[in-house]
C-alpha cells in the first residue's frame, strides 16, 4: 500500500561560504529554504548566489519557528 500523503515542505537551513575572500558575498550567510528535500533547498540557494561558494544544508527549523517567521512554501530567505 503506497503512502498517498503529499510530501511536506521543510524549512532547511543552508549555509553559504565563499570559496575566496575576494568574492562580493559576505563571509558567511545562512538561508532558510522551504523545500521538500535538502537537495531542492541547496539548488534554490545556489540559484541566488553569484560566484563560487560552498553550499550545504546545516539543519532545519521547527514547524513552530517556521510559522513564527512566516516562511512560506517555496520561499528562500536570508536569516
Amino acid at each position: 500500500m503506497a503512502n498517498d500523503k503529499p510530501k511536506r515542505d521543510t524549512a532547511y537551513l543552508v549555509a553559504v561560504t565563499p570559496v575566496s575572500e575576494s568574492d562580493s558575498q559576505p563571509a558567511d550567510a545562512v538561508y532558510a529554504a522551504m523545500r521538500q528535500s535538502p537537495a531542492e533547498a541547496v539548488a534554490a540557494v545556489r540559484a541566488l548566489i553569484a560566484g563560487e561558494a560552498r553550499i550545504a544544508v546545516v539543519g532545519s527549523l521547527s514547524p513552530r519557528t517556521t510559522k513564527a517567521i512566516n516562511l512560506q512554501p517555496g520561499e528562500v530567505r536570508a536569516i
